[in-house]
Formats: C-alpha cells, sequence, structure tokens
C-alpha cells in the first residue's frame, strides 16, 4: 500500500482509483495482522505462554495500534466526502511521515520476530547458531532482504 503512490502512472490523471487501492490494500494488510495476531494469541495461551513478553511483541503491537490510527485518520481525511480540501492538505505530509515510520516500525518487527524465533528454535541443543544451520542462513538472509525493502 506505500508503494502504491511512487508508482510513475499515480503521478497524473485522477487519484481516487489510487485512492482506494491505497486504502484497500492497506485494510487487507490490517485483516491479515488481525488474523495472525490472533493466531499468534490463541497459541500462546494454548501452550502456556505469557503474551507481550518481549521486545518484538512490544513493537509489533504499538506498530499495529499506530497503523490502526493512521488507516482510521486516513480515511476520514481522504476518501469521505465531507474533509475540506485544507485539512487533506494540512493532514497529508503527516500521513505520508507517519506511513514511513509505520513501514520501518514493521520491518523492525518483522526483523526482531525473525531472530527470536530462530533463537528460540535453535536453542534445543541439536544445533549451534555459531555454526551457521541453514536455518540460520535462511533467517539471516531474510531479515537482510526486508531490511532492503
Amino acid at each position: 500500500a506505500a508503494l502504491v503512490y511512487r508508482i510513475p502512472s499515480t503521478w497524473s490523471g485522477p487519484k481516487l482509483p489510487w485512492k482506494l487501492l491505497h486504502g484497500g490494500l492497506a485494510l487487507g494488510a490490517f485483516v491479515l495482522t488481525v488474523l495472525g495476531l490472533a493466531a499468534v494469541f490463541r497459541f500462546h495461551n494454548s501452550r502456556g505462554t505469557p503474551n507481550m513478553y518481549s521486545l518484538h511483541s512490544w513493537m509489533g503491537l504499538g506498530t499495529v495500534l499506530l497503523f490502526s490510527c493512521q488507516w482510521a485518520s486516513g480515511f476520514g481525511a481522504f476518501l469521505l466526502p465531507w474533509a475540506p480540501a485544507w485539512l487533506r492538505q494540512l493532514y497529508k505530509p503527516i500521513h505520508v511521515f507517519f506511513g514511513s515510520a509505520i513501514l520501518l516500525l514493521s520491518a523492525a518487527s518483522c526483523v526482531s520476530g525473525i531472530n527470536e524465533k530462530l533463537f528460540f528454535s535453535l536453542t534445543n541443543g541439536t544445533t549451534d547458531y555459531k555454526l551457521l544451520p541453514a536455518e540460520a542462513v535462511f533467517a539471516n538472509t531474510l531479515g537482510i532482504l526486508i531490511l532492503l525493502f
């Protein structure tokens, strides 16, 4: 959703289709995020694992809360017809800034989650992380690709 307005074909012509695509992709991401959070909480509760115990979980929840506010504010300011043009113009740089910040926070949450999962899965005594098993190489490569995005 964040990249929709970076495509050159969006720079001219009517904005409404691009706004709808941007909002729809963001809404789809939000729905998938909520489903993912529900699955994680259900999994933790079924195993007796505490929820919200790590930096990854706090960063992730903070990112989701910011994203929720961003989506609702963007919907109200840019898609509903009642918002005056001056309000849209005033809010646009704030929306762009927080959109970029949320994208960076989501990347940081993903990388910290990969790291957390990797250390949990490699502490079973079969392979040391320092020997860089295939699982570690894959996770590190995935983390680098996320950061490069």
